[in-house]
């Protein structure tokens, strides 16, 4: 999934300058939206059969083979420069943005809903904004404090009040697992902010995806692999939605749009990502909708829109993930 804070991309064309362009790209990015709402309810399924590591194993391997074949028979050139010149940081970005990402989601999710998993997850730009403010030196704003802790007061109510049972300490704890990462991502954003400034996007996620796909090795077993093969198809659909229009398709059109569109409208576009997860969540898995599910919902997506809003006299160059 993406954020909707980043750094700028030197060069980025900001005007669409064909109306069925921009029409198709605001499709695509809706698809993708649909797709990353739709991933919580696969590793909900996925975590039934396997563990959170062996999880991102089945999913970035595949990933990792596939960027490899993108990026490295058509620029090999470029791609070993940058693993020769940033290859440590190409590969923290791995294992922030996918490996540890996905275990402390994967790992919340076999306790936590996969529609409150999802506005969790939506707490990105809050986190981004705290690292950004500790490491980078952003400017602090009070405004955007205040969004900090309407933020969290929501992810206060969505969990104590979003479900239609009692919350127990064992549902707090796994609600605070599944936030570690939101907190991985703002540490993958971070540490991704200068090299998307010299190297295109796609090439720096392509690339980390690589570096996690060789992190997820450890994870495999020989009795990993011995199971694999009992496992029914809809455990294979949804590790092949995982890697592919999940991961791969969705990156390559979030930062090809980034590359056209000003970030900040491109960013608009992920608050459906929540939105899409608690509808097919409640009509492919019956998981309820509660009022305090809606509440700390609407309270958590205005805090956010408020941590994520630029300031006025801020520089309006594009922005990109």
């Amino acid at each position: 999934m993406a954020d909707s804070s980043a750094p700028n991309v030197p060069g980025s064309r900001t005007d669409l300058r064909s109306p069925g362009n921009a029409v198709l790209w605001i499709f695509l990015l809706v698809l993708v939206t649909l797709i990353w709402g739709n991933s919580f309810i696969a590793i909900k399924h996925v975590v039934e059969y396997v563990t959170p590591l062996e999880l991102v194993a089945v999913r970035f391997v595949p990933v990792a083979l596939t960027f490899a074949m993108l990026l490295v028979p058509t620029r090999p050139r470029q791609v070993w420069r940058m693993v020769r010149t940033d290859g440590w940081r190409l590969a923290l970005l791995g294992l922030t943005g996918a490996v540890l990402y996905n275990i402390f989601l994967g790992w919340g999710e076999t306790r936590v809903a996969a529609g409150t998993a999802s506005l969790i997850i939506a707490l990105n730009p809050a986190f981004i904004y705290v690292l950004s403010v500790v490491f980078l030196g952003e400017r602090f704003a009070w405004s955007r404090a205040l969004g900090l802790a309407a933020a969290f007061v929501g992810l206060f109510v969505i969990v104590r009040w979003g479900s239609d049972r009692p919350v127990t300490l064992d549902d707090l704890g796994y609600a605070l697992i599944t936030m570690l990462a939101p907190v991985n991502w703002a540490v993958y954003t971070v540490l991704g902010k200068p090299l998307v400034q010299r190297y295109p996007p796609v090439m720096v996620a392509g690339i980390a995806m690589m570096f996690a796909g060789f992190f997820s090795l450890v994870f495999v077993s020989s009795s990993f692999l011995v199971r694999l093969p009992a496992f029914p198809a809809s455990f294979w659909w949804s590790v092949l939605f995982l890697a592919w229009p999940c991961t791969v398709f969705a990156f390559v059109v979030w930062f090809s749009a980034l590359e056209r569109m000003p970030a900040g409208r491109v960013a608009g576009f992920v608050y459906l990502v929540p939105m899409f997860a608690v509808t097919f969540s409640r009509w492919l898995l019956d998981e309820p909708v509660t009022t305090g599910l809606v509440v700390g919902a609407v309270v958590l997506v205005v805090g956010v829109l408020l941590v994520n809003r630029r300031q006025a006299t801020k520089s309006k160059k594009p922005l990109s993930k």
